[in-house]
């Protein structure tokens, strides 16, 4: 097991125009986050609070364990397209009685007329990556009076949910209109507030919005017969300071990102056993672990993937495959594969277990390959919102280690091993 080492200068001009770069698009990230935090504006939120109701975060964060991980997914979809910020919905990771959930809960706050086509989007993604990873999905839902309105035509947001391999569990805190009406049908457990829903379709019934919220932990608890595998023994962290990964990727957001500062700083001990380094030069490849769990790295390091790289990285893949490791792709605006070598880096990893971390502006299209989360570090001014965020470099190894958790069950990785469901009573 190598050892990396850094040939950072915090001294080098280079270094502090990085660091300047990377933190000025953090700040329109961060007031971008604020605006999706601030729903539909004061006064909404105000009217919403007189009623006795909560504001999604607010659902969340009572619905969630204490102390422990939340990770929100694509927090500001919907700031290119002109729509609300956040486009009305949250969509997050979470951990419900000791279970790993995939959560979304809708602003009623935020008018848009009808669904955002952000939104929809971002509902759909996140049905996705729970059916994908067998998560429990926790629909925690509210209409507007836009919604309320509606033609009953059928949502298409709503067309998976029947077919979810894991519980689909959903508490309703309004009418149930055309638009929720649904969700009785589709969902295997439907919790409403008295008064506010048709209590006749719904499993339970609730006093108030706590007593709902309780009532879904009860129903995970009950539903959900498997849990994730846990991790045991002492994790050891990066040896150099994550706040240096501001400086680690390049200003110009074209530029080639050295994939071995970044895993410097990811990887438990800045450890990577690397595979084939005599190789293919042009693929980065070897194993590590991020917070405990193993995991394979795929990073081009130059402009195009010659054959031998190409081989070297399906090899990568096959061996995590068959060791049930999922693999890191870091994804370099570079490593513009040959056809043929595109196309053997594509079949390996289209079924892979994988998780993407965008590292600058148009990455090669083989690094894209396949399912999976899929994040980007910032990349400066006019940049979009791809995949399932623009997370902060500095959270890189907390966000990759929600994902590695969610993906490390073993129930979950042995193939028609899916847990059957558990008939309410």
């Amino acid at each position: 097991m190598a050892t990396l080492d850094t040939a950072l200068d915090p001294r080098a001009p280079s270094f502090l125009d990085n660091r300047s770069t990377a933190q000025a698009a953090l700040r329109a990230l961060e007031q971008a986050h604020g605006q999706a935090r601030d729903g539909g504006g004061e006064k909404e939120v105000t009217r919403h609070h007189a009623r006795g109701k909560l504001l999604p975060r607010e659902r969340i964060e009572l619905l969630v364990d204490s102390d422990t991980a939340l990770l929100e997914l694509a927090a500001t979809a919907g700031r290119e397209a002109g729509e609300p910020v956040g486009a009305g919905l949250v969509t997050a990771l979470g951990v419900v009685d000791g279970i790993e959930c995939m959560l979304i809960a809708n602003d009623p706050t935020v008018y848009v007329g009808g669904p955002a086509q952000a939104g929809r989007a971002k509902f759909a993604r996140a049905v996705e990556l729970a059916d994908r990873h067998l998560l429990p999905l926790v629909l925690l839902l509210e209409s507007t009076p836009q919604e309320q309105s509606r033609p009953g035509v059928p949502d298409p947001c709503f067309a998976r949910l029947g077919r979810m391999a894991a519980p689909v569990l959903c508490a309703v805190f309004g009418p149930l209109d055309a638009w929720l009406a649904p969700l009785p049908d589709l969902a295997d457990h439907t919790i409403t507030v008295r008064g506010r829903g048709d209590a006749a379709r719904m499993d339970m019934v609730a006093e108030d919005e706590r007593d709902a919220l309780r009532m879904v932990r009860q129903t995970v608890r009950r539903l959900v017969t498997y849990q994730h595998g846990a991790q045991t023994g002492a994790v050891e962290p990066p040896r150099y300071e994550a706040e240096e990964l501001l400086a680690v990727a390049s200003a110009d957001p074209a530029a080639v990102t050295e994939p071995r500062e970044v895993l410097a700083r990811v990887l438990d001990g800045s450890d990577l056993d690397e595979f084939r380094p005599q190789r293919g030069g042009a693929l980065l490849a070897g194993f590590g672990a991020v917070h405990g769990h193993p995991v394979a790295v795929l990073a081009a390091t130059g402009p195009a993937i010659d054959p031998d790289s190409a081989d070297k990285g399906v090899e990568l893949v096959r061996l995590a495959g068959k060791a049930g490791v999922p693999v890191l792709v870091l994804a370099n605006p570079a490593g513009h594969a040959e056809p043929d070598s595109s196309a053997l880096l594509l079949r390996a990893l289209a079924q892979a277990e994988r998780i993407t971390l965008v590292l600058g502006t148009s990455p090669g299209s083989w690094a894209l390959a396949g399912p999976g989360f899929r994040f980007s570090w910032p990349v400066g001014e006019g940049s979009t919102e791809p995949y399932d965020g623009v997370i902060d470099p500095r959270d890189t190894r907390t966000v990759l280690g929600i994902c590695l958790s969610v993906s490390a069950s073993p129930a979950r990785k042995a193939p028609g091993n899916a847990p059957e469901r558990e008939v309410a009573s």
